[in-house]
């Protein structure tokens, strides 16, 4: 078990000390959803922000360039993206190409709020 895994575990421990096996029913219920709501998340920002994933496929030259503020996309794509972004209520990419906040991730948990409910 690796470091991650034992700190994992620790704090599910930790989150049921004291609890009656009913309360912790409820919590695992409640942790369950919780995994479900985040991997539904996750599908929809890729499918609906794709362009935050770009920088993943960088050259060492692009990423050299966005490090230094410049922005490695074609221009014409960046413009699509911006303009998709802006009709989704979220802030357009900034100058390197790289998302300014988390409004993107807020609008994916959201629509996975509404999938699961």
């Amino acid at each position: 078990m690796n470091r991650f895994k034992k700190e994992e575990a620790r704090a599910h421990q930790k989150a049921r000390e004291g609890l009656t096996d009913a309360e912790i029913k409820l919590v695992d219920e409640q942790d369950a959803l919780n995994k479900k709501i985040s991997e539904i998340a996750r599908t929809i920002h890729l499918e609906w922000f794709p362009e935050e994933y770009d920088h993943q496929l960088d050259s060492i030259a692009d990423a050299a360039d966005r490090r230094s503020g410049i922005n490695p996309m074609n221009a014409d794509y960046t413009k699509e993206v911006n303009e998709r972004r802006k009709k989704l209520g979220v802030q357009p990419l900034g100058s390197n190409g790289m998302p300014t906040s988390n409004e993107s991730w807020d609008i994916a948990y959201s629509e996975a709020r509404k999938q699961i409910t």
